[in-house]
């Protein structure tokens, strides 16, 4: 049976009471070990959701429940230990002289005895890759690099859930590959529930499942396939397809028998190879 770790309930939020809800109704679930993005816009409410998710600003209407626990003044610092938030610019995230100083510094936090601590840190670097980086200083690596130190930080902690709020959003498209592909890797091999917030569409495509946020409210929400379906009702709100979307809709309309709306280059060029094969 699939276990529900995050359920969010007709969540409100407004920053002053004569603007218009930055999030308005907003319900959505997630499934323990899923790969969740949320997208869209800048002001379309994904930022505030972000904020609420870390208990930074609290609901004022509707509920926030992780593993059975309501989100409230009470109980922000539980709701904090099950889950992790990689921010947009790593820089401002690190406190450590050294990469194995940074990853460490939650552990200190959180009171660890210094053999599980040192344990923990190794571990978590071992699996972001950055084994050969633990006395290298944070702000002299690259950006995928200091994401990874970040992502790393998180890991050793263990949240339940670990929340990329734009993380990828700096990098060049090295970088963000390098960060997705250890997001997906620790997904796999730590069953870790994946939380996106993002305005990139390239970035979707790396989910199980997708969420589009429009003027504060829940638009639209299925597969990565099923988002970049919506084609046309994307762009109108300001998001744009990736290539292999757009070229397969190109095609389609001209009358190429492609078999669905490809959200990856591999994935068309596989079609394309198999139906050209045939002919």
């Amino acid at each position: 049976m699939r276990e529900t770790i995050l359920e969010v309930k007709n969540l409100s939020y407004r920053y002053r009471e004569d603007a218009n809800w930055a999030l308005q109704d907003v319900s959505f679930s997630v499934i323990k070990g899923e790969w969740l993005a949320i997208v869209g816009h800048n002001g379309s409410g994904k930022s505030t959701l972000a904020k609420i998710l870390n208990g930074l600003l609290l609901p004022q209407d509707g509920t926030v429940i992780v593993r059975n626990t309501v989100l409230s003044e009470e109980t922000i610092w539980d709701i904090r230990r099950e889950i992790g938030m990689v921010f947009q610019n790593p820089d401002n995230q690190f406190v450590g002289a050294t990469v194995k100083d940074d990853v460490a510094f939650g552990l200190e936090n959180n009171g660890f005895p210094v053999e599980k601590m040192i344990q923990r840190v190794e571990e978590a670097i071992d699996l972001v890759n950055m084994s050969s980086f633990v006395d290298h200083e944070p702000h002299h690596l690259s950006g995928g690099q200091k994401q990874r130190v970040a992502i790393a930080g998180i890991i050793a902690v263990r949240p339940s859930i670990m929340v990329l709020d734009e993380a990828t959003s700096m990098l060049d498209p090295i970088g963000r590959k390098e960060v997705l592909e250890t997001v997906r890797r620790l997904k796999e091999e730590r069953n870790l529930t994946i939380i996106s917030i993002t305005h990139d569409l390239e970035e979707v495509a790396a989910a199980d499942r997708a969420i589009v946020m429009n003027r504060g409210q829940l638009l639209a929400e299925g597969t990565p396939e099923e988002v970049f379906a919506l084609g046309e009702k994307l762009t109108e709100i300001g998001l744009d397809l990736p290539f292999a979307a757009k070229l397969s809709q190109s095609l389609k309309q001209a009358g190429i028998p492609v078999s669905n709306i490809h959200i990856t280059d591999e994935g068309l060029v596989k079609d394309l190879w198999t139906l050209y094969s045939k002919m």
